[in-house]
């Protein structure tokens, strides 16, 4: 039966899966125990106080996700063997079902008022009478309010590989509460191998990219520029800029020439995977 939920727990680069489950059972059960799930075991918390009230920041607003993983359940192809799949990162977290979106109702329209044209009507009522979700087409409106409230970043849906797939990164909120923890941070406003790391309110701020080629030197700290180019898929001159920016932050150092070794200067366990 195709009818279930996977979920993995990856490092940045997708072929290295940390660990993963499978949620089986009636659809409403799926819901209620992969919500669960992503927000016990597999997205942690940051942990603040106002006063003496314990506050705990996700990186990605519950009840935004939890219309995202309706809209997938709902608007699943149940015809295809393929089940919804889950990945979850450090900083991001994306979901995809099978199934084309209506030719009524393209992707950029989504944020958009549009109608509701569910795949699956039957499953769709079931979900409206027992009360989560409604049934005129606003799921991604509430969406959009949940972001807003929350400071989180809207959700990015785009059509993949025979379905949608909807990446959700990381919310400012969260990045400015590892802030306030000291942390080694991506910096959110960079784009992956692109822009250079600096510092933001006195702590190091990292591209997305700057913190691959640092886990890479910290399996392997006799890996090379050449290698490291391999493994990123990028050229020499770009590993070699992200490689002066982690020198020139004192993240890491290279000891001995040619065939010398990096050392990793910073406590890089203390940003969460």
């Amino acid at each position: 039966m195709c009818a279930y939920t996977k979920i993995g727990f990856f490092a940045d680069n997708d072929a290295d899966i940390i660990y993963q489950d499978e949620v089986h059972g009636s659809l409403v059960m799926q819901v209620e125990k992969t919500m669960d799930l992503i927000y016990t075991k597999y997205m942690k918390a940051l942990i603040s106080y106002d006063g003496i009230h314990r506050k705990e920041t996700f990186f990605f607003p519950k009840e935004a996700f939890r219309e995202l993983l309706l809209n997938a359940v709902i608007h699943r192809d149940y015809t295809r063997p393929t089940p919804i799949q889950i990945r979850v990162y450090a900083r991001k977290i994306r979901i995809w079902n099978i199934g084309k979106m209506p030719v009524d109702v393209p992707v950029e329209k989504l944020f958009k008022p549009h109608s509701s044209e569910p795949r699956n009507p039957n499953i769709a009522n079931v979900f409206f009478k027992a009360g989560y979700v409604e049934s005129w087409g606003r799921g991604y409106k509430n969406i959009t309010d949940v972001c807003k409230l929350r400071q989180a970043k809207l959700p990015i849906p785009e059509e993949n590989s025979g379905g949608l797939v909807v990446e959700c990164p990381a919310s400012r909120q969260y990045l400015d509460a590892e802030r306030k923890q000291g942390k080694i941070i991506a910096n959110d406003d960079t784009v992956a191998g692109g822009q250079i790391g600096g510092q933001i309110g006195g702590q190091i701020a990292l591209s997305e990219r700057q913190l691959e080629v640092l886990q890479i030197i910290k399996d392997n700290p006799m890996v090379t520029r050449k290698m490291l180019a391999e493994k990123l898929n990028v050229n020499k001159s770009a590993v070699q800029k992200h490689l002066e920016t982690l020198k020139q932050n004192g993240v890491i150092r290279h000891i001995g020439k040619t065939r010398g070794h990096w050392e990793v200067l910073k406590d890089t366990e203390s940003y969460q995977r």
